[in-house]
């Protein structure tokens, strides 16, 4: 089953018409391309790059699916975005920064339909706490580190063709992969706060 994330907004004082002819102009504008269409209740657009290996980010390759509906003089939208299925397992490890991101992306579009504080409030009240997202950053530097530590001592201690060798390859493997997105979050989480002390 594919992996996805929803977000829900209100459109206020918008006919559900213009809020779609809208979301189309805005998918056009991002260089996206419309995969389905049923005016005025659904659209269906690609968005980002093929080439963005990191899932999470706002450029990644992904699936908007968008659902309106008059909710008397407004309009209530509900986005599913489901990421390229290559990204979907990093997406699903980095979930609370994919939705900050996405949410922001998604920003865009609602400022566009005339909620001016909707970009301020995406950065400033993002779905995620990044100073936890910071620790645990941190903490999987750490783990990272001292895997990779772990891992050569095995390689070392071990001489080919010894079965405990490949152990101390995958534990290294491991610790690597630990320090990469731990690195990642990490600068991340920092980007992100910065943006929010501004």
């Amino acid at each position: 089953m594919a992996y996805s994330l929803d977000f829900d907004h209100m459109v206020r004082g918008r006919d559900v018409g213009d809020v779609f002819r809208s979301i189309e102009s805005w998918v056009r504008d991002q260089k996206g391309s419309v995969k389905e269409s049923s005016p005025p209740t659904r659209i269906v657009a690609s968005h980002g790059r093929a080439l963005q290996p990191l899932g999470w980010r706002k450029d990644a390759r992904k699936t908007l699916a968008f659902d309106l509906s008059a909710s008397g003089a407004d309009v209530a939208v509900r986005v599913r975005v489901t990421p390229a299925a290559l990204n979907a397992s990093d997406v699903r490890m980095r979930s609370d920064e994919a939705r900050a991101n996405w949410g922001e992306l998604l920003a865009e579009l609602w400022v566009r339909l005339g909620d001016t504080a909707a970009m301020a409030e995406a950065i400033q009240n993002p779905p995620i706490d990044w100073n936890a997202s910071l620790r645990q950053a941190k903490g999987s530097l750490l783990g990272g580190a001292i895997l990779l530590i772990l891992g050569i001592a095995a390689i070392a201690a071990f001489a080919y063709p010894s079965p405990l060798m490949w152990v101390g390859t995958g534990i290294s493997v491991t610790g690597v992969l630990s320090l990469m997105y731990g690195a990642m979050a990490f600068r991340s989480a920092r980007r992100h706060l910065a943006m929010m002390r501004k």
